[in-house]
Protein backbone atom coordinates (compact mmCIF):
# COMPACT_ATOMS: atom_id res chain seq x y z
CA UNK A 1 0.00 0.00 0.00
CA UNK A 2 2.95 2.08 0.55
CA UNK A 3 3.95 2.02 -2.79
CA UNK A 4 0.79 2.98 -4.26
CA UNK A 5 0.74 6.13 -2.57
CA UNK A 6 4.34 6.98 -3.40
CA UNK A 7 3.60 5.85 -6.94
CA UNK A 8 0.20 8.55 -6.39
CA UNK A 9 2.66 11.48 -4.97
CA UNK A 10 5.05 10.97 -8.57
CA UNK A 11 1.61 11.28 -10.37
CA UNK A 12 1.46 14.45 -8.22
CA UNK A 13 4.72 16.23 -8.23
CA UNK A 14 4.98 15.39 -12.36
CA UNK A 15 3.84 19.10 -13.95
CA UNK A 16 0.58 18.79 -15.70
CA UNK A 17 1.02 19.58 -19.50
CA UNK A 18 -2.46 20.32 -21.15
CA UNK A 19 -1.30 19.00 -24.35
CA UNK A 20 -3.16 16.35 -25.57
CA UNK A 21 -2.28 14.42 -28.35
CA UNK A 22 -4.23 11.29 -29.97
CA UNK A 23 -3.41 7.84 -28.48
CA UNK A 24 -0.68 6.84 -30.55
CA UNK A 25 2.24 3.82 -30.08
CA UNK A 26 3.89 5.49 -27.55
CA UNK A 27 1.55 9.05 -26.74
CA UNK A 28 3.12 10.01 -23.64
CA UNK A 29 5.66 13.01 -24.24
CA UNK A 30 9.18 11.70 -22.87
CA UNK A 31 9.47 15.05 -20.84
CA UNK A 32 6.47 13.38 -18.82
CA UNK A 33 7.88 10.37 -18.57
CA UNK A 34 11.37 11.67 -17.16
CA UNK A 35 9.42 14.09 -15.02
CA UNK A 36 7.41 11.07 -13.66
CA UNK A 37 10.93 8.89 -13.20
CA UNK A 38 12.83 11.81 -11.63
CA UNK A 39 9.54 12.49 -9.08
CA UNK A 40 9.29 8.13 -8.17
CA UNK A 41 13.08 8.80 -7.53
CA UNK A 42 13.03 11.66 -5.33
CA UNK A 43 10.36 9.50 -3.42
CA UNK A 44 12.20 6.50 -3.36
CA UNK A 45 15.85 6.31 -3.98
CA UNK A 46 18.33 7.87 -6.24
CA UNK A 47 19.67 5.04 -7.65
CA UNK A 48 19.97 2.65 -10.85
CA UNK A 49 17.93 0.13 -9.27
CA UNK A 50 14.86 2.80 -8.52
CA UNK A 51 15.64 4.04 -12.46
CA UNK A 52 14.57 1.16 -13.81
CA UNK A 53 11.76 0.73 -11.26
CA UNK A 54 10.43 4.14 -11.65
CA UNK A 55 10.64 4.12 -15.60
CA UNK A 56 9.06 0.25 -16.03
CA UNK A 57 6.16 2.01 -13.61
CA UNK A 58 5.21 4.92 -16.10
CA UNK A 59 5.91 2.50 -19.19
CA UNK A 60 3.08 -0.11 -17.57
CA UNK A 61 0.63 3.27 -16.83
CA UNK A 62 1.30 4.13 -20.19
CA UNK A 63 0.33 0.59 -21.83
CA UNK A 64 -2.96 0.97 -20.28
CA UNK A 65 -3.68 5.03 -20.30
CA UNK A 66 -3.49 7.29 -23.26
CA UNK A 67 -1.86 10.26 -21.89
CA UNK A 68 -5.30 12.16 -22.53
CA UNK A 69 -6.76 10.00 -20.07
CA UNK A 70 -3.36 10.14 -17.83
CA UNK A 71 -3.80 14.02 -17.53
CA UNK A 72 -7.30 14.33 -17.22
CA UNK A 73 -6.89 11.53 -14.34
CA UNK A 74 -4.15 13.69 -12.93
CA UNK A 75 -5.69 17.19 -12.88
CA UNK A 76 -8.62 15.40 -10.90
CA UNK A 77 -6.16 14.57 -8.65
CA UNK A 78 -4.54 17.84 -8.51
CA UNK A 79 -8.18 19.20 -7.69
CA UNK A 80 -9.12 16.62 -4.91
CA UNK A 81 -6.46 17.17 -3.02
CA UNK A 82 -5.89 21.08 -3.69
CA UNK A 83 -7.11 23.35 -0.56
CA UNK A 84 -9.76 25.35 -2.17
CA UNK A 85 -13.55 24.73 -2.00
CA UNK A 86 -13.42 23.17 -5.71
CA UNK A 87 -11.35 20.25 -4.11
CA UNK A 88 -14.34 19.58 -1.93
CA UNK A 89 -16.97 19.94 -5.02
CA UNK A 90 -14.75 17.15 -7.50
CA UNK A 91 -14.56 14.74 -4.50
CA UNK A 92 -18.00 13.34 -4.46
CA UNK A 93 -18.27 14.01 -8.17
CA UNK A 94 -19.28 10.82 -9.73
CA UNK A 95 -17.59 11.86 -13.27
CA UNK A 96 -14.28 11.45 -12.00
CA UNK A 97 -14.63 8.06 -10.39
CA UNK A 98 -13.93 6.64 -13.75
CA UNK A 99 -11.25 8.07 -14.56
CA UNK A 100 -9.59 7.84 -11.63
CA UNK A 101 -10.30 4.10 -10.95
CA UNK A 102 -8.54 3.47 -14.57
CA UNK A 103 -5.66 5.46 -13.17
CA UNK A 104 -5.24 3.47 -9.90
CA UNK A 105 -5.96 0.11 -11.46
CA UNK A 106 -3.07 1.40 -13.51
CA UNK A 107 -0.57 2.12 -11.08
CA UNK A 108 -1.48 -1.01 -8.92
CA UNK A 109 -0.63 -2.86 -12.22
CA UNK A 110 2.62 -1.28 -12.46
CA UNK A 111 3.19 -1.32 -8.61
CA UNK A 112 2.66 -5.27 -9.04
CA UNK A 113 5.42 -5.31 -12.02
CA UNK A 114 7.46 -3.07 -11.24
CA UNK A 115 8.36 -2.65 -7.06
Amino acid sequence: MKKIHTLLLCLLLTPFSGEARERTVNDFPTAVRAEYVFACMSANQASPNFIRRCSCAIDKIAARLSYKEYAQAEALVRVQLGNSPRSEAYQGVGLSKKPLDKLYRAMAAAELACF
